[in-house]
Protein backbone atom coordinates (compact mmCIF):
# COMPACT_ATOMS: atom_id res chain seq x y z
CA UNK A 1 0.00 0.00 0.00
CA UNK A 2 1.22 3.61 -1.01
CA UNK A 3 2.29 6.48 1.85
CA UNK A 4 -0.90 8.56 -0.25
CA UNK A 5 -2.92 5.47 0.53
CA UNK A 6 -2.30 5.43 3.93
CA UNK A 7 -2.87 9.21 4.91
CA UNK A 8 -5.60 9.07 3.06
CA UNK A 9 -7.14 6.02 5.29
CA UNK A 10 -5.70 7.95 7.80
CA UNK A 11 -7.54 10.98 7.20
CA UNK A 12 -10.98 9.40 6.53
CA UNK A 13 -10.43 7.38 9.99
CA UNK A 14 -9.77 11.00 11.72
CA UNK A 15 -12.81 12.39 9.61
CA UNK A 16 -14.79 9.29 10.88
CA UNK A 17 -14.41 10.15 14.55
CA UNK A 18 -14.77 13.54 14.52
CA UNK A 19 -17.98 13.35 12.93
CA UNK A 20 -18.78 10.88 15.84
CA UNK A 21 -17.83 13.16 18.59
CA UNK A 22 -19.98 15.91 17.27
CA UNK A 23 -22.58 13.56 16.82
CA UNK A 24 -22.13 12.41 21.13
CA UNK A 25 -22.12 15.94 21.72
CA UNK A 26 -25.09 16.81 19.59
CA UNK A 27 -26.98 14.21 21.77
CA UNK A 28 -25.68 15.09 24.88
CA UNK A 29 -26.89 18.14 24.34
CA UNK A 30 -30.82 17.55 23.55
CA UNK A 31 -30.46 15.63 27.08
CA UNK A 32 -29.41 18.16 28.87
CA UNK A 33 -31.18 20.84 27.15
CA UNK A 34 -34.67 19.41 27.03
CA UNK A 35 -37.85 21.32 26.78
CA UNK A 36 -38.49 22.75 30.26
CA UNK A 37 -41.53 20.93 31.75
CA UNK A 38 -41.83 23.01 35.12
CA UNK A 39 -44.66 25.57 34.50
CA UNK A 40 -46.86 22.25 33.06
CA UNK A 41 -48.97 21.06 35.50
CA UNK A 42 -49.03 17.44 36.75
CA UNK A 43 -53.05 17.86 36.55
CA UNK A 44 -55.41 20.12 36.97
CA UNK A 45 -59.18 19.54 38.02
CA UNK A 46 -62.27 21.44 38.79
CA UNK A 47 -63.87 19.67 42.26
CA UNK A 48 -67.45 19.38 43.34
CA UNK A 49 -67.83 22.92 44.38
CA UNK A 50 -66.38 24.09 41.44
CA UNK A 51 -63.15 25.02 42.49
CA UNK A 52 -60.44 24.51 40.02
CA UNK A 53 -57.75 22.87 41.66
CA UNK A 54 -53.80 22.32 40.15
CA UNK A 55 -51.47 19.97 41.06
CA UNK A 56 -47.84 21.07 39.66
CA UNK A 57 -46.59 17.56 40.71
CA UNK A 58 -48.17 14.13 41.39
CA UNK A 59 -49.27 14.59 45.16
CA UNK A 60 -46.94 12.34 47.28
CA UNK A 61 -48.51 12.98 50.72
CA UNK A 62 -52.44 12.86 50.64
CA UNK A 63 -54.23 13.51 53.51
CA UNK A 64 -57.88 11.73 53.00
CA UNK A 65 -60.62 13.29 55.43
CA UNK A 66 -63.43 10.11 54.30
CA UNK A 67 -62.96 5.79 55.11
CA UNK A 68 -64.41 5.87 51.82
CA UNK A 69 -62.08 7.88 49.94
CA UNK A 70 -58.95 5.87 51.54
CA UNK A 71 -60.77 2.82 50.87
CA UNK A 72 -61.00 3.75 46.80
CA UNK A 73 -57.36 5.61 46.77
CA UNK A 74 -55.59 2.78 47.96
CA UNK A 75 -57.80 0.27 45.52
CA UNK A 76 -56.03 2.05 42.56
CA UNK A 77 -52.80 1.79 44.49
CA UNK A 78 -52.58 4.96 45.60
CA UNK A 79 -50.93 6.17 49.07
CA UNK A 80 -51.70 8.49 52.05
CA UNK A 81 -50.12 10.11 54.84
CA UNK A 82 -52.70 10.75 57.28
CA UNK A 83 -56.28 9.25 57.43
CA UNK A 84 -59.66 9.75 59.47
CA UNK A 85 -60.87 7.99 62.73
CA UNK A 86 -63.51 5.54 62.61
CA UNK A 87 -65.56 2.75 64.74
CA UNK A 88 -67.10 1.17 61.76
CA UNK A 89 -65.66 1.29 58.25
CA UNK A 90 -62.88 -0.70 57.57
CA UNK A 91 -59.97 0.56 56.36
CA UNK A 92 -57.04 -0.89 54.30
CA UNK A 93 -54.24 -2.75 55.76
CA UNK A 94 -51.75 -0.53 54.47
CA UNK A 95 -53.44 2.79 56.17
CA UNK A 96 -54.34 1.34 59.52
CA UNK A 97 -51.00 2.51 61.33
CA UNK A 98 -51.51 5.84 59.36
CA UNK A 99 -51.69 9.12 61.94
CA UNK A 100 -55.40 9.80 62.47
CA UNK A 101 -56.76 13.13 62.00
CA UNK A 102 -60.30 13.17 63.81
CA UNK A 103 -64.04 11.81 62.26
CA UNK A 104 -65.14 12.49 59.71
CA UNK A 105 -67.91 14.49 60.87
CA UNK A 106 -65.23 16.53 63.43
CA UNK A 107 -61.72 16.29 61.54
CA UNK A 108 -58.73 18.34 63.28
CA UNK A 109 -57.25 21.16 61.19
CA UNK A 110 -54.14 20.79 63.35
CA UNK A 111 -53.28 17.62 62.79
CA UNK A 112 -53.82 17.77 58.47
CA UNK A 113 -51.33 20.58 58.70
CA UNK A 114 -48.65 19.23 60.53
CA UNK A 115 -48.53 16.51 58.33
CA UNK A 116 -47.41 19.07 55.79
CA UNK A 117 -49.61 17.36 52.87
CA UNK A 118 -49.17 18.08 49.29
CA UNK A 119 -53.24 17.37 48.81
CA UNK A 120 -56.09 16.53 50.73
CA UNK A 121 -59.16 15.05 49.77
CA UNK A 122 -61.91 16.38 51.74
CA UNK A 123 -66.35 15.46 51.33
CA UNK A 124 -68.49 18.27 49.95
CA UNK A 125 -71.42 19.15 52.55
CA UNK A 126 -68.86 17.92 55.45
CA UNK A 127 -65.36 19.65 54.89
CA UNK A 128 -66.36 22.85 52.61
CA UNK A 129 -65.44 25.45 55.94
CA UNK A 130 -61.88 24.12 56.26
CA UNK A 131 -60.77 24.63 52.62
CA UNK A 132 -59.58 28.59 53.54
CA UNK A 133 -57.55 27.75 56.39
CA UNK A 134 -56.02 24.50 54.07
CA UNK A 135 -55.34 27.12 51.17
CA UNK A 136 -54.00 29.70 53.33
CA UNK A 137 -51.51 27.10 54.40
CA UNK A 138 -50.69 26.89 50.51
CA UNK A 139 -52.35 23.04 50.82
CA UNK A 140 -54.20 22.36 47.83
CA UNK A 141 -57.90 20.61 48.50
CA UNK A 142 -60.33 18.54 46.33
CA UNK A 143 -64.04 18.89 47.74
CA UNK A 144 -66.19 16.13 45.95
CA UNK A 145 -69.43 14.85 46.13
CA UNK A 146 -69.76 11.91 47.08
CA UNK A 147 -73.36 10.07 47.25
CA UNK A 148 -74.37 8.03 44.74
CA UNK A 149 -73.41 5.30 41.75
CA UNK A 150 -72.60 8.15 39.03
CA UNK A 151 -70.18 9.51 42.14
CA UNK A 152 -68.20 6.67 42.95
CA UNK A 153 -67.48 6.10 39.22
CA UNK A 154 -66.23 9.76 39.02
CA UNK A 155 -64.08 9.56 42.09
CA UNK A 156 -62.31 6.04 41.36
CA UNK A 157 -61.38 7.78 37.80
CA UNK A 158 -59.76 10.92 39.70
CA UNK A 159 -58.17 9.03 42.22
CA UNK A 160 -56.73 6.98 39.28
CA UNK A 161 -55.59 10.39 37.52
CA UNK A 162 -53.64 11.43 41.25
CA UNK A 163 -52.13 8.30 41.48
CA UNK A 164 -50.95 7.96 37.84
CA UNK A 165 -52.99 4.62 37.65
CA UNK A 166 -55.91 5.39 35.19
CA UNK A 167 -55.78 2.00 33.55
CA UNK A 168 -56.05 -0.07 37.25
CA UNK A 169 -58.89 2.72 38.02
CA UNK A 170 -60.48 2.10 34.87
CA UNK A 171 -60.66 -1.94 35.32
CA UNK A 172 -62.14 -0.95 38.79
CA UNK A 173 -65.13 0.74 37.47
CA UNK A 174 -65.78 -1.88 34.43
CA UNK A 175 -65.94 -4.72 37.30
CA UNK A 176 -68.61 -2.82 39.30
CA UNK A 177 -70.95 -2.03 36.48
CA UNK A 178 -70.90 -5.64 35.80
CA UNK A 179 -71.62 -6.47 38.87
CA UNK A 180 -74.36 -3.97 39.49
CA UNK A 181 -75.41 -4.85 35.51
CA UNK A 182 -75.66 -8.09 36.62
CA UNK A 183 -78.12 -7.42 39.31
CA UNK A 184 -80.59 -4.72 37.35
CA UNK A 185 -81.43 -7.48 34.42
CA UNK A 186 -82.87 -9.46 36.77
CA UNK A 187 -85.81 -6.33 38.05
CA UNK A 188 -88.94 -7.56 37.17
CA UNK A 189 -90.62 -5.27 34.34
CA UNK A 190 -94.15 -6.53 35.16
CA UNK A 191 -94.14 -4.90 38.43
CA UNK A 192 -93.61 -0.61 39.59
CA UNK A 193 -93.24 -0.35 43.37
CA UNK A 194 -93.24 3.11 45.23
CA UNK A 195 -91.06 3.36 48.30
CA UNK A 196 -90.64 5.58 50.90
CA UNK A 197 -86.74 6.95 52.47
CA UNK A 198 -86.78 7.80 55.91
CA UNK A 199 -83.66 9.48 57.46
CA UNK A 200 -84.06 8.74 61.30
CA UNK A 201 -81.87 10.30 63.96
CA UNK A 202 -82.24 10.69 67.68
CA UNK A 203 -83.18 14.61 67.11
CA UNK A 204 -85.70 14.40 63.88
CA UNK A 205 -86.72 12.20 60.94
CA UNK A 206 -86.90 13.30 57.24
CA UNK A 207 -87.48 11.95 53.83
CA UNK A 208 -84.80 11.54 51.26
CA UNK A 209 -84.15 12.57 47.85
CA UNK A 210 -83.26 10.89 44.55
CA UNK A 211 -79.51 12.42 45.40
CA UNK A 212 -78.71 10.33 48.43
CA UNK A 213 -77.23 7.15 48.63
CA UNK A 214 -80.29 5.03 49.16
CA UNK A 215 -82.43 7.15 46.18
CA UNK A 216 -79.88 6.65 44.04
CA UNK A 217 -79.60 2.94 44.35
CA UNK A 218 -83.44 2.68 44.35
CA UNK A 219 -83.63 4.76 40.78
CA UNK A 220 -81.01 2.12 39.74
CA UNK A 221 -83.97 -0.59 40.26
CA UNK A 222 -86.75 1.17 38.97
CA UNK A 223 -88.41 1.92 42.17
CA UNK A 224 -90.43 5.00 42.51
CA UNK A 225 -88.99 7.36 45.38
CA UNK A 226 -92.58 8.73 46.52
CA UNK A 227 -90.47 12.12 47.17
CA UNK A 228 -89.11 12.91 43.69
CA UNK A 229 -89.49 16.29 42.68
CA UNK A 230 -90.38 17.61 45.66
CA UNK A 231 -87.97 21.02 47.01
CA UNK A 232 -85.32 19.69 49.39
CA UNK A 233 -85.42 21.39 52.70
CA UNK A 234 -82.49 23.87 51.70
CA UNK A 235 -80.52 24.03 48.80
CA UNK A 236 -77.20 22.10 50.23
CA UNK A 237 -80.38 19.57 51.49
CA UNK A 238 -80.69 16.06 50.05
CA UNK A 239 -83.81 15.57 52.07
CA UNK A 240 -87.03 16.54 52.67
CA UNK A 241 -89.35 17.17 55.76
CA UNK A 242 -91.24 14.01 56.71
CA UNK A 243 -94.97 14.32 56.41
CA UNK A 244 -97.26 11.07 57.87
CA UNK A 245 -100.15 12.10 55.72
CA UNK A 246 -97.77 12.81 52.57
CA UNK A 247 -96.51 9.02 53.30
CA UNK A 248 -100.50 7.80 53.91
CA UNK A 249 -101.38 9.32 50.50
CA UNK A 250 -98.41 7.89 48.47
CA UNK A 251 -98.98 4.49 50.24
CA UNK A 252 -95.51 2.91 49.28
CA UNK A 253 -94.45 -1.05 48.56
CA UNK A 254 -91.54 -0.27 50.98
CA UNK A 255 -90.25 1.95 53.28
CA UNK A 256 -86.40 1.82 53.81
CA UNK A 257 -85.33 3.69 56.99
CA UNK A 258 -81.78 5.18 56.99
CA UNK A 259 -80.45 5.56 60.51
CA UNK A 260 -77.41 7.89 62.18
CA UNK A 261 -76.51 7.72 66.03
CA UNK A 262 -77.85 5.82 68.63
CA UNK A 263 -80.10 2.50 67.78
CA UNK A 264 -81.66 2.68 70.50
CA UNK A 265 -82.50 6.92 70.45
CA UNK A 266 -83.67 6.36 67.19
CA UNK A 267 -85.79 3.87 68.16
CA UNK A 268 -87.19 5.99 70.97
CA UNK A 269 -87.65 8.81 68.25
CA UNK A 270 -89.62 7.08 65.36
CA UNK A 271 -92.15 5.42 67.71
CA UNK A 272 -92.94 8.69 69.32
CA UNK A 273 -93.00 10.78 65.76
CA UNK A 274 -93.94 7.88 63.54
CA UNK A 275 -95.49 4.60 64.65
CA UNK A 276 -97.66 6.06 67.71
CA UNK A 277 -99.91 7.89 65.03
CA UNK A 278 -102.56 5.16 63.81
CA UNK A 279 -102.60 6.28 60.50
CA UNK A 280 -98.92 4.46 60.56
CA UNK A 281 -101.10 1.53 61.06
CA UNK A 282 -102.59 1.46 57.75
CA UNK A 283 -99.64 1.67 55.39
CA UNK A 284 -99.52 -0.80 53.33
CA UNK A 285 -95.57 -1.37 53.93
CA UNK A 286 -96.65 -1.76 57.35
CA UNK A 287 -98.86 -4.29 57.32
CA UNK A 288 -96.79 -6.22 54.45
CA UNK A 289 -93.65 -5.98 57.14
CA UNK A 290 -92.26 -3.94 54.53
CA UNK A 291 -90.47 -1.63 56.98
CA UNK A 292 -86.79 -2.18 56.32
CA UNK A 293 -83.89 -0.55 58.46
CA UNK A 294 -81.13 -0.33 55.85
CA UNK A 295 -77.29 -1.09 57.41
CA UNK A 296 -75.66 2.25 57.62
CA UNK A 297 -72.52 0.54 55.99
CA UNK A 298 -74.19 0.68 52.96
CA UNK A 299 -76.37 3.56 53.66
CA UNK A 300 -75.59 6.31 55.52
CA UNK A 301 -71.94 6.73 53.76
CA UNK A 302 -71.46 5.51 50.57
CA UNK A 303 -70.16 2.41 50.38
CA UNK A 304 -67.59 2.50 47.65
CA UNK A 305 -66.65 -0.55 46.24
CA UNK A 306 -68.68 -2.14 48.11
CA UNK A 307 -71.76 -0.49 45.82
CA UNK A 308 -73.04 -3.25 44.39
CA UNK A 309 -73.54 -4.92 47.56
CA UNK A 310 -75.62 -2.12 48.53
CA UNK A 311 -77.87 -2.46 45.06
CA UNK A 312 -77.87 -6.48 45.77
CA UNK A 313 -79.35 -5.44 49.57
CA UNK A 314 -82.35 -3.51 48.36
CA UNK A 315 -82.81 -6.13 45.39
CA UNK A 316 -83.50 -8.58 47.93
CA UNK A 317 -85.63 -6.23 50.01
CA UNK A 318 -87.44 -5.17 47.10
CA UNK A 319 -87.81 -8.19 45.23
CA UNK A 320 -86.99 -11.57 47.55
CA UNK A 321 -88.84 -13.51 45.16
CA UNK A 322 -86.44 -12.99 42.35
CA UNK A 323 -82.84 -12.24 44.47
CA UNK A 324 -83.95 -14.29 47.67
CA UNK A 325 -83.95 -12.62 50.53
CA UNK A 326 -81.58 -10.48 53.40
CA UNK A 327 -79.85 -12.81 55.53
Amino acid sequence: MSILSKNKRLLMMVGWLIVALLCAGCLAGSSTSAPDTAGQAYLTVKDSTGRTVTLPKKPERLVVLSPSFLDLLYAVGGQAVGRPNTKTEAIPEAATQLPEVGFVYNINLEKVVSLQPDLVIAVQGMHDSLVPALESNHIPVLVLKYKTLDDTIETIRLLGNIAGTQAKAENIITDMQQKIRAITDKIPTDKQRKVAILFATSKSVTVQLDRTIAGSIAQKLGLTNIASGTAPLNEDSDNVPYSLEKLVESDPDDVFVVTMGSAAEIEKRMKADVESNPAWASLRAVKNGKVSFLPSQLFLLNPGLKMPDAVEYMAKISYPEVYGSVK
